[in-house]
This record gives structure tokens, C-alpha cells and sequence, in this order.
């Protein structure tokens, strides 16, 4: 970078012709193998032998409405109800807590929702372990610790956070770390069990109605944290944690019904969107390289460039999973990335019409053009980010995919489009029908 700020980029002057069709080979071979990469799921290697590559794009995680998955009822249990407001409120934190518990445990794209006005509706997709999931929806979250004669020693109120952690001895467990208060309390629930309160000296640990833990008390216990033991693996003592962080239900919710169900667009929704997908692409990577010749084709290079970034970022970020809403936010941040190729060349076409040389054209169209770019894109950006932490489930699956793809466009656009330029630049000695570019009638009068 020089000393004004601006970008330096090699003249493309002094770049051969062969050095060009170098680079572009290379990239070519890059590409070809990335493509494979993100979209081949298996290769022939031998007579009726096939390799399972496991192509990116199979490793994104898919919503219900693409792959399936399960769905549970749940119904208040009979309750004094301190009328209808009430019990909306009830179960408005209900769902608000449900859906901390689901983004916890991963479950981004799962869906909340009121069903026949009294009970709660949840559905998640690509679900491995339904028993699993069903418990942890299930649990109450109100952890407690009692003595042998069920008297409560610590609440969950007393409770200021759990996490897991892995202990030599006795593998992955659950750390509490208490309040003031519950300090207090299980101290004295310790000395007392341990000075013979308790018959069988152990100490009690219920997660709703489920004895989770009861360790033996061999000393009285000031500190300010506690271990839950017992678990056999991380995901079990995880799903426990998220249950005790996420808090207590309001209410109290019995099973009405639980099932698995399929996806709902077929199971050949995730193709079919890829076929639409890469028409679409050609479509427009025909249309560019007809307005804007060079221009176009090095956008549509960066283009594609940018659809298998994007994909791949999708494949390694964790719980990403794609939905129609998503596929809605891909679709619009790429035709975003063409609007800003767009915006440049239109630029670059006005700058040499109205004087410029190639080269120059082309460097103040990129130095005028990106600040639009930019500023049509960070209000875009700020929208995501608004969607992504106030909005729940599939909202918010739009909102991540939208993000992740306006920047990466932008990137591309600014970034690897200029580069690409540069490079085809020197396989053409008459840049006006290489690049497309027309000077104003007074303006050629003067070349």
C-alpha cells in the first residue's frame, strides 16, 4: 500500500501475455479442483468402487424444511392459572426460553411457535438422537439440592452458571459456579449432611424430577463452585448445562405428542436448488461478458470464485443450517455481488468515454465506484446483524447466510475482480473491444 492509502497493483504493462495465460491456468486448475471439492460427494475409483469425498456442500447443515427432522407437542399441566394475560406471558418466557436451550445446544434454525392457542409447537431439524433432544426440550431446568429427607438445601436462583468441564477422575462434568447466597447455602448443607444430619451422608442433585447426581459429602465445602459427575460424554453433560443456564420453564409441560418428520420440499429440494442455481449463474455469466467483454469475463470468474467461498464458509462455520429463508439470503447477496461488478464497470465506461486512457479509466473507475459499493453494502450489512441477534429460528437463518455473503461479495467484487482484470489486460492489443470500452464522439475526434 503507498503512502495516499490507495492500493498498489502491478502495471499491467509490464505483465506478458504469457504471464497472464500462467495465472489463468493456475487458476483454472484451482478452481476445477475446488469445484470438485464443494460439490462431489463420491468418485469412481475402481470397478463398481466408489470414494465418498464428502463435498463441502454435504457438510452444511440443512432446516427442517429441507431435510427433516422431529417435532414435539408440549401442553401445560393443570395449574391454578392466574387468568388468560397470564398464562400468555408464562408462556411467552417459556418459548423465549426454549429457544436460548435450542441456540445453545446448536439448533439455530429450529422453530417455536403456539399451537391451538394453549400448547407450544417445537420443531428441529436434522435431529440424530430424538430421546435426547425430547429430554432436554423437556426438562423443567429447575435443578435443585436436597438431603435424604428431600429437604431443599440450594435453588436454582442460587445458581450464577454451569459450563462443562473434564476432571481427570471422573471425566466430562458440569461446574456450577453459585451466588453469594447459594455460597452460603451449600456450605451449610455440606457441614450439616457431614456432621450427620443426613443418614447416608450424599448430597442430592435433581435437574426437574430427575436425580442427576448424588456425590458423597466427605468434608464440609466453602468454595464457591461445585461439580455434577456421572456423565459419559460431553454432549450428555452439555445438555444438562444449557438446561441449568438457560433457566427454569415457567411452566410446567407434559408430551402430547412427538414425531419424526420428512422433508417437507422432498428429498431432492437441496439439487434442484443447485441445478436453478447454476442456470441462473450461466445466465448471468452470459449476460456480463455480452455487455462487458473482459470486464465481464473477469467478473464471472470472481463470481464463481466468490460462490465456492461462500459455500465453503457455510460448510465450516458451526451452526449454520441452510433453510429456504437462507437460500432467499444467498440468492440476494449474489445478486449483490453482480450489482457492485455492474456499478464499477458503468464507471469504468464513463471515465474512458469521458477522456481517460484504459488504465486510467479503469483505476478511477474502481476508486469512485467502491465507495457506492461500500456504503450500499454496509447498510446491508448493519440490517443482517439487527435480524441475526433480535430474530429467532429461520429469520435469523437468512440474516447469517445474508451477512456471510454481502461481505464475501464485497471482498470479491472490490478485490479479486480488479486483480482479474489486470490480468486479462495484456491478451488484448485493442483494449476499446477487449474491455468494451467507447469514447465520446469529440472525445475520439481528439485521440
Amino acid at each position: 500500500m503507498n503512502t495516499n492509502g490507495k492500493v498498489k497493483t502491478k502495471n499491467p504493462k509490464k505483465r506478458t501475455k504469457a504471464g497472464s495465460i500462467v495465472i489463468l491456468a493456475l487458476l483454472a486448475v484451482f478452481v476445477a479442483v475446488m469445484t470438485v471439492l464443494t460439490f462431489v460427494d463420491n468418485i469412481p475409483v475402481g470397478r463398481n468402487q466408489v470414494k465418498d469425498l464428502h463435498s463441502f456442500t454435504s457438510l452444511i447443515g440443512k432446516g427442517i424444511d429441507l431435510s427433516g427432522g422431529y417435532y414435539v407437542v408440549l401442553e401445560p399441566k393443570e395449574t391454578e392459572s392466574s387468568g388468560e394475560a397470564s398464562d400468555k406471558s408464562e408462556m411467552d418466557r417459556a418459548m423465549t426460553k426454549l429457544r436460548e436451550r435450542l441456540d445453545k445446544k446448536g439448533y439455530t434454525e429450529a422453530t417455536v411457535s403456539v399451537q391451538d392457542t394453549n400448547k407450544i409447537r417445537v420443531e428441529i431439524p436434522e435431529v440424530d438422537n430424538a430421546e435426547e433432544v425430547l429430554q432436554y426440550i423437556t426438562s423443567s431446568g429447575e435443578i435443585t439440592f436436597q438431603d435424604s429427607a428431600k429437604n431443599v438445601r440450594v435453588e436454582a436462583e442460587n445458581i450464577k452458571s454451569a459450563y462443562v468441564g473434564y476432571d481427570n477422575d471422573n471425566g466430562y462434568v458440569v461446574i456450577l459456579n453459585f451466588t453469594a447466597e447459594g455460597v452460603s447455602r451449600f456450605s451449610d448443607a455440606t457441614t450439616d449432611i457431614y456432621n450427620g444430619s443426613s443418614s447416608d451422608k450424599k448430597l442430592y442433585i435433581y435437574l426437574g424430577d430427575d436425580l442427576i447426581s448424588s456425590p458423597n459429602v466427605k468434608s464440609p465445602i466453602t468454595s464457591s463452585s461445585a461439580q455434577i459427575t456421572g456423565f459419559n460424554s460431553y454432549d450428555e453433560a452439555d445438555a444438562v448445562a444449557s438446561v441449568i443456564e438457560s433457566g427454569r420453564l415457567p411452566i410446567e409441560y407434559t408430551v402430547t405428542e412427538s414425531r419424526s418428520i420428512s422433508a417437507r420440499l422432498g428429498q431432492n429440494a437441496v439439487l434442484y436448488s443447485l441445478i436453478a442455481g447454476a442456470i441462473g449463474l450461466g445466465v448471468i455469466f452470459l449476460i456480463m461478458i455480452l455487455f462487458y467483454r473482459g470486464l465481464g469475463v473477469a467478473a464471472d470468474i470472481a463470481l464463481y470464485i466468490y460462490v465456492l467461498l461462500y459455500l465453503f464458509v457455510l460448510a465450516i462455520i458451526p451452526n449454520v443450517q441452510l433453510t429456504l429463508p437462507g437460500i432467499a439470503g444467498i440468492i440476494l447477496s449474489i445478486g449483490m455481488a453482480v450489482d457492485a461488478n455492474v456499478v464499477i464497470f458503468e464507471r469504468i465506461k464513463q471515465e474512458y468515454a469521458g477522456g481517460k486512457s484504459d488504465l486510467n479509466a479503469i483505476q478511477a473507475g474502481f476508486e469512485r465506484a467502491v465507495i457506492t459499493v461500500i456504503d450500499s453494502n454496509v447498510t446491508t450489512i448493519l440490517s443482517a446483524i439487527v435480524l441475526w441477534i433480535l430474530t429467532p429460528g429461520a429469520i435469523k437463518g437468512f440474516a447469517i447466510t445474508l451477512l456471510i455473503g454481502i461481505v464475501l461479495s464485497m471482498l470479491t467484487s472490490i478485490f479479486v475482480t480488479r486483480y482479474l482484470i489486470y490480468v486479462i489486460y495484456p491478451l488484448g492489443k485493442n483494449k476499446e473491444k477487449l474491455f468494451n470500452l467507447k469514447k465520446k464522439p469529440e472525445e475520439a475526434k481528439n485521440v
